[in-house]
């Protein structure tokens, strides 16, 4: 535990391996957000560390240690059943145009990349940015994908890019240095919802591929219209 600032308390998993780390960061945040603190206003978990931000004038940060310990020793508290969702995706084309630097950087041909990307449901590991990006388990490639040396300064809404071992799903237009490799016709982004996105971590997502004329068939489909119990 290590403060940041006056006003936050960092927690990180240290030692425990991927799977371990993050899954003891979301049960603290599990833990905060099911037996509120007084003094305390936010908890966001990432891989390995969740931030846990609080009032100094209502609590102090030994306090607040002294809560997150007795925290992880407590039982896990289940705030959401997980939910999967199946994202349609056009891969290549205009609307993937690193699809083939990732196959040559890999040593594969396009259609084994699509068919990875595609074999195995993935967890979402957090929310990032921008707009609570899909921040996700990348597939099973033999090797890490280096980000773009220029990142674009657009990329469109929806796009399914990976980088390193991540994959990820933009929920609106922003610039991104990560190798766009398909754009999914639906909607990420819901304005109209009090959630704006319908994930959370631990959530899984399947990626199918579609061909670009069936692109129509969903549009005005959002993300959460394909939410399912996992």
């Amino acid at each position: 535990m290590e403060p940041c600032g006056e006003a936050a308390l960092r927690v990180v998993a240290g030692g425990e391996g991927d799977s371990r780390s993050w899954q003891l960061v979301h049960d603290l945040a599990a833990w905060l957000q099911s037996n509120p603190v007084a003094g305390v206003y936010g908890a966001v978990p990432t891989y390995d560390s969740v931030l846990i931000e609080f009032d100094p004038v209502q609590l102090t940060a030994a306090t607040l240690e002294s809560i997150v310990t007795l925290a992880l020793q407590a039982p896990v508290a289940q705030v959401r059943a997980p939910r999967k969702f199946t994202v349609p995706v056009v891969y290549g084309g205009e609307s993937g145009p690193d699809l083939s630097a990732v196959a040559d950087h890999l040593g594969i041909s396009e259609r084994e990349v699509i068919d990875a990307h595609t074999a195995d449901e993935v967890i979402v590991r957090c929310l990032g940015g921008p707009a609570a990006s899909c921040m996700l388990d990348g597939p099973a490639f033999a090797a890490p994908i280096p980000r773009l040396a220029d990142p674009r300064i657009s990329v469109p809404a929806n796009a399914v890019s990976v980088a390193g071992r991540q994959g990820v799903i933009g929920p609106v237009r922003a610039p991104s240095g990560w190798q766009l490799i398909g754009l999914s016709p639906v909607e990420v982004l819901d304005l109209d919802s009090a959630e704006l996105v319908p994930y959370r971590p631990g959530d899984r997502v399947q990626f199918r591929e579609i061909d670009v004329e069936e692109w129509d068939e969903y549009r005005g489909t959002y993300l959460r219209d394909l939410e399912e119990a996992c």
